[in-house]
Formats: structure tokens, sequence, C-alpha cells
């Protein structure tokens, strides 16, 4: 990563946008400047305050451990009963857990390190995946000229959220490239509207994943221009799962039930058992065709505080000052 943010240190300043800005006005948690969060030692996973969380994601592979814990009655032993309540994108889940409408979602940090510095009291509670070749890429159309993401400047560009962890390293590698990212129209859209996309001309550039990525490639002949899992962003910390503070704070033994529960021990199940992940892809309405073709992401049975994604965000300026993610980081329990 070193030469993306050699370059990107003197790139062009990235506005910073966050949809769920009108919410911010909740508890405030100190911006990186705090203590790293203590372990969650002294807690009880099998002594959950509520027994139904609703979380909010995306329906597809990365989130195949919550289905899979639920399915091998690990939320059962627990005490618990998770929900998988499908978000079209990050900024919308951010949204709703600094509301307080779900406690949990799947939301990384290139959204939940500005949310806490506008003043939202929200903590990275687990890893949902780290990125392998060949699972999110930026695809466009053999015709499009497009050869390379230097040749992005001037084109509308499609990513799953605005300043997100897609348009962050789109961005890096653009400056690395010697490319001008200010030059993109990025836009925001969900994963399913991203075939039609780029067949309809709405997007020059598209990000896909899974079953869309497989349209993209056999019906449109789409060509990849750039791993977004490769190169200096191997194993990206992708996705992280985020709770509200304060209902943290309400239920620790729920939350670290959920840990447990789905972190733990639902990310190394699917890691381990292969039959159970692509049961589990059935469940979402994976095809057979997109399950034969699908790259399985890595499910790290782990809260490792994600610091390069704070590091990429200073270095193209969307955020203003160094930020230590761990202050935000809440270890797994010890005790499941």
């Amino acid at each position: 990563m070193e030469s993306v943010h050699r370059i990107a240190r003197h790139g062009r300043r990235a506005p910073l946008f966050i949809a769920a800005v009108a919410i911010f006005a909740l508890a405030g948690c100190a911006g990186g400047s705090g203590t790293p969060t203590e372990p969650a030692s002294d807690v009880d996973p099998h002594a959950p305050e509520v027994s139904e969380i609703t979380v909010a994601g995306y329906q597809n592979a990365p989130t195949t451990p919550l289905a899979a814990a639920m399915n091998a009655g690990y939320g059962e032993e627990y005490g618990i009963n998770v929900e998988l309540q499908v978000a079209e994108n990050a900024p919308a889940m951010l949204a709703q857990i600094i509301s307080g409408d779900v406690p949990i979602g799947q939301v990384n940090g290139f959204f939940s390190v500005p949310a806490v510095i506008e003043g939202a009291d929200v903590r990275v509670i687990g890893e949902v995946l780290r990125g392998k070749p060949g699972v999110q890429t930026v695809e466009v159309l053999p015709d499009s000229g497009i050869e390379s993401v230097a040749d992005l400047e001037g084109k509308k560009v499609a990513v799953v959220g605005l300043n997100s962890g897609h348009q962050g390293r789109i961005a890096a590698a653009m400056i690395d490239a010697g490319a001008d990212p200010s030059k993109v129209d990025f836009v925001a859209l969900g994963w399913a509207e991203m075939p039609a996309a780029l067949e309809q001309g709405t997007a020059d550039a598209v990000v896909t994943i899974g079953p869309f990525q497989l349209q993209a490639r056999n019906e449109l002949g789409s060509e990849t221009i750039l791993d977004l899992a490769d190169g200096p962003f191997a194993e990206f910390p992708d996705s992280q799962w985020l709770v509200n503070g304060a209902w943290a704070d309400a239920n620790p033994n729920a939350l670290a039930a959920f840990q447990c529960a789905v972190v733990i021990r639902g990310q190394q199940l699917v890691t381990d058992d292969q039959d159970v992940y692509e049961d589990t892809l059935r469940e979402y309405g994976f095809s057979e065709e997109a399950i034969a073709a699908d790259v399985k992401v890595i499910f790290p049975a782990a809260n490792k505080p994600a610091q390069i994604i704070p590091d990429i965000m200073y270095e193209l300026g969307w955020i203003d000052e160094p930020f230590d993610i761990s202050t935000i980081t809440v270890p797994l329990p010890d005790n499941c």
C-alpha cells in the first residue's frame, strides 16, 4: 500500500459524504482520541438481555455466516435469534444504526469513522470479511475504450455508497496510476442495479460481486479493470459489524452472544464447511451457476482494528486528521 499512499497524500481532496449526517446529533464519541475499548471478558454471552436481534446487511455471500449460525442452532445456544433485514447500501444501514432502528449493521470503516468524527456513538464489534482476489471487481464493457483505472477520468462509475471502500480504493488506484479521481463522476447504486447500469450506459464502470458479477460477464461480456482485493488491496478488511453504542451499553451480554454465535462460530463454520456455505448461498437465492463461479471470501473469526481504512481516508483527504480505529473496536469475548 505504500506507493498508493505516498502519491495519494498529494492528491486532490475529496468531499466527505455521509447520508446519515442529520442523525449525528445523537450521543457523541470522541473521534479517535480515546483509549482502545476494553475486552468484553466480564460479560456472559449465555445470558442475553434481549433475545431478538435484527441486523441490517446485504443478502449475499459475506453474510452467509449469520444465516449458517442460526441454522446450526448457535443462536438458540446463546439465547438469541438474529434476523437479517436486507438493506440497499451502507449509508442506509449507517442511518438505521445511528437512529436505533436496528442495533447492528454491516458497515465498514469508510462510513463508521466519519460518523464517529461527526459525533455518532457507534462501535466495531466484528469483522464480516476480508477480500480475496476475484470476489469484488470493477467491470467495464469490452467496447468502452476503458482499459485501466487511468481511463476513468471523465467517466461515470457506480459504487455501493459514495465515499465507500470501493470509491476509496478506485481513487487510490487512479492516483497511483497518475490519474485524477476528482474527474470521475461517482454514483451510488445497489448491487442488483449494477449490470443494468452498465448495459444501459448510465454507468461506464461498475463494482460487481457474486451473481451480479456473473451476470455482467456472461450477458454483457464485461471485462475487469481493477480487482478490489488484489495487489495493494490484498486481504482488504472490506466490511465490519457496527453496533449502536447505546444499545451495546444496555445489552452487553446480547452483544457478546452475537459476537460468539455469528462472528466467531458462524464465520468459522462457513470457512470450514463448504457444504454449509453453499447451502446458505442457495437459501439466499444463488443459482447453481453462481455457486459454481463463486470465490469464497475470507471470513475471519476476529475483530482486528481495520487501521488501513482511516489511513487511506486521511491520505486521500477525506478526513482531516489521522484516526485510531482501535478506539471504537470492541474485542471479541473470550468466554463463548
